[in-house]
């Protein structure tokens, strides 16, 4: 007998996951739904709030944004991290990612469902164009994720109550067309500026039918003008003063613990410091750093605030300092890099002094800190700023340090402990960005390079210095260095490669797991159906190469 597939039961209140820094994640879970509490705007509100807390989960699940591409590289050779890290032979349909990652995809979109089903003006009253307008959203951007992952894969629109036994995969051209069709309709719908943080806003909306058309734009089933229709949905967002969202003076600012919810983010996930609803926590300070108390414990101690962020997912490819081209003058490389560590642990001799000290990736004097420690950049030609492992020739003569991320940093937690602070999935920065692209795919490389420009001007460590930050041409690749250089950690690098037609070219090009393994091909710009989901249901066919 074919298991359910796809479907999410109406009786979700022990599942319900509720976030905690504004009063619309912080609702007390009812001790008992049926299904007609979801006929109620109550119901649909509490609905629409556990929809918005599933993308805690899509933006937690690193290895299928990090892993495999130009920026990004694992550090073992565990299963997973040979699978997306570097697209060894043995990636295949049973990955232990890609199952949860369509299950809780298609759950938001059985949830939007549901919802978009169940409300009507007469339940919602003055609340239905709202409450509809945000699931038509989250739902379209669960299939963004779904498509631009897996291909092909059932459009589903409807709410579905019973067994799911068939489901045949709907062709890419299909699922962009709907996605363009629904976030078109709910434009100017929304509130320029939410009444809560974390809700969506317009310009969330306009960000995404821009980045949905620029995505198709590069496909073969590409619609005439979606390149400039794309650039002009970010336009919108950064010449209407309406939109009420601009860059912030200064890029640190974008990211200080005590400014969150600030002018430049358009949206953010919403988590908060109420353990009930915290659930597992934002991961983003414990993905890109180093364990500094396991490797220094005669100087370091867990006792310590400044150091949260000490935990090790992933590694920034040394390289990518690099794209730094002067990170003297670009105020990103220090905004986004702690370079310096100084002694915490109370039994030390060396108590308060100096312990660790990273010179700027170009800073050849070496340590003029009077550090105890000092970890340059290289020793010649061999990166030392690689993690110290026997898994490649690359890696074995790695330090096992580098400068952490600490765009991220949370001091009010304790060492290893669940992030509070907000995710930023879309911001202004981003939004030039994306303008420069669109523009430059419609053939205008001009208004691409003022946005490019407009941003790095933001980015000069002093502004009596911003033309020089200023470049002189653009092209793809400076497009991907610059978002690499703005955007570092912030979610969705493969998703960018992919988009652009980048990823194979580099990650060979910078990724040592990748060049070492030698198998990433175009099968791997999809990823595997789940296999699970296939024994279940009928019709689904495999992605080719797995």
């Amino acid at each position: 007998m074919k298991k359910q597939f796809l479907f999410v039961c109406l009786a979700i209140a022990g599942t319900l996951t509720c976030g905690g820094c504004t009063d619309f994640l912080t609702s007390d879970n009812p001790s008992a739904i049926t299904d007609q509490y979801y006929n109620t705007l109550d119901g649909q509100q509490r609905l629409l709030t556990d929809i918005y807390s599933k993308y805690r989960t899509v933006y937690g699940t690193g290895q299928l944004q990090y892993y495999g591409t130009d920026m990004y590289m694992a550090v073992t050779e565990s299963p997973d991290e040979k699978m997306f890290g570097g697209y060894d032979k043995s990636f295949n349909s049973t990955a232990g990612v890609v199952g949860p990652y369509w299950s809780t995809l298609y759950k938001i979109v059985q949830e939007g469902n549901t919802l978009l089903n169940r409300c009507t003006p007469e339940v919602a009253g003055d609340q239905y164009a709202s409450i509809t307008a945000q699931g038509r959203f989250l739902r379209a951007l669960a299939y963004y994720y779904l498509v631009e992952t897996f291909g092909p894969v059932p459009l589903l629109t409807e709410e579905n109550t019973g067994v799911i036994e068939h489901a045949e995969r709907t062709s890419e051209k299909d699922v962009y067309a709907f996605m363009v069709s629904e976030l078109g309709d709910i434009v100017d719908v929304l509130p320029a500026r939410p009444a809560e943080s974390g809700r969506l806003c317009n310009a969330a909306v306009l960000q995404l039918q821009g980045k949905v058309l620029l995505t198709r734009a590069y496909k073969e089933f590409a619609e005439p003008g979606d390149f400039e229709a794309a650039a002009k949905c970010f336009d919108r967002i950064i010449d209407d003063p309406e939109q009420n969202f601009h860059l912030l003076e200064s890029y640190a600012d974008v990211f200080a613990e005590e400014n969150q919810g600030n002018a430049e983010v358009i949206w953010a996930i919403q988590y908060g410091t109420d353990k009930n609803y915290l659930g597992s926590g934002n991961p983003q300070h414990l993905l890109f750093g180093f364990n500094i108390v396991a490797l220094r414990p005669d100087l370091f101690d867990k006792v310590q605030k400044d150091y949260s962020a000490m935990q090790r997912g992933y590694w920034i490819i040394p390289q990518v300092h690099e794209w730094f081209t002067d990170p003297v003058l670009d105020a990103r490389y220090d905004a986004t890099f702690k370079r310096e560590f100084y002694v915490n642990n109370a039994a030390s001799e060396h108590y308060g002094e100096l312990g660790l000290y990273f010179p700027r990736w170009n800073d050849v004097s070496g340590d003029d800190k009077g550090a105890l420690e000092c970890y340059p950049y290289k020793d010649g030609d061999t990166y030392n700023w690689y993690p110290n492992s026997t898994a490649l020739t690359i890696l074995q003569s790695g330090s096992d340090f580098m400068p952490i991320v600490q765009k991220f940093k949370e001091s009010n937690i304790d060492w290893g402990g669940a992030g509070t602070r907000e995710d930023i999935v879309m911001r202004v920065g981003d939004t030039y960005l994306l303008s420069a692209e669109a523009w430059l795919g419609a053939g205008d490389a001009t208004k691409a390079l003022l946005r490019i420009n407009d941003l790095r001007m933001r980015a000069a460590s002093d502004a009596s210095r911003r033309e020089e930050m200023k470049l002189d041409a653009v092209d793809l690749d400076v497009i991907l260095d610059e978002r690499g250089r703005e955007l570092l950690g912030e979610h969705d690098r493969w998703f960018d490669l992919k988009r652009t037609g980048k990823l194979i070219e580099r990650a060979y090009r910078y990724n040592p797991f990748v060049s070492y393994y030698d198998n990433l091909n175009e099968n791997h710009l999809v990823r595997p159906i789940p296999q699970d989901e296939r024994n279940k249901v009928d019709g689904l066919t495999q992605n080719e190469g797995y």
